[in-house]
């Protein structure tokens, strides 16, 4: 799973294996993210909101369930979430902004990010599911390339049914997609040179030949 930073900027303040008696288990298992406060938060990748609370260490967060077993959490935003439980979320979506409130020493977002199951060896046991360092997940949104484009749209046209019509809307044709007027249009084109080659002095078709077009 692709995972993006969450606020436009990158840098650390405090990272995920700072230790600290203040922490379950001794060691801070996230990393804080100082921004202005009203810095927009976005979600990391798509998922749905699990909780959207308020307490008095985290003060207001939001807690999104991702694919894979992936669980995120943004803390110590600066006023209630605007999204809801249960409600999907797509990557880059803003589900929050910046604050201190809850346990907080000044304005920063404190993420989390969580998942069942140890998928690399810096992951802690911790509460009953394993942190990993955000660091070596998050990175940027995902670009397609032009090919890649290009590959969609063809597909998506050659699903698209035609049919010809005369010039008075009459159909001369039943209905079919664009693949398959693009093999005909091909066909044509190929019974079209062979005729041409034909006039030329060479093979291809002569006067009265049947022309097949499967």
């Amino acid at each position: 799973m692709q995972f993006i930073w969450p606020l436009e900027t990158h840098t650390i303040s405090r990272n995920f294996y700072y230790l600290s008696s203040i922490y379950i288990g001794g060691q801070h298992g996230a990393i804080d993210i100082p921004a202005n406060i009203g810095t927009p938060i976005k979600v990391v990748a798509a998922g749905r909101v699990t909780k959207a609370s308020h307490n008095d260490i985290s003060g207001y967060y939001v807690e999104v369930a991702h694919a894979d077993g992936w669980v995120t959490n943004y803390r110590h935003l600066v006023e209630q979430a605007p999204v809801s439980v249960g409600a999907g979320v797509s990557q880059g979506q803003i589900i929050g902004k910046v604050g201190s409130t809850g346990w907080s020493t000044g304005p920063h977002l404190h993420f989390d990010l969580w998942n069942s199951i140890k998928q690399s060896p810096e992951a802690m046991y911790k509460g009953n599911i394993f942190a990993h360092d955000p660091e070596l997940y998050l990175g940027e949104e995902y670009e397609m390339t032009e090919d890649e484009i290009r590959a969609i749209t063809r597909d998506e046209m050659f699903k698209v049914v035609f049919e010809a019509r005369s010039t008075d809307g009459v159909p001369t044709s039943g209905k079919r997609s664009l693949k398959v007027w693009a093999n005909t249009a091909e066909q044509a084109r190929k019974a079209i040179e062979a005729h041409e080659a034909k006039h030329d002095g060479g093979g291809g078709l002569k006067r009265g030949d049947t022309v097949i077009l499967s």
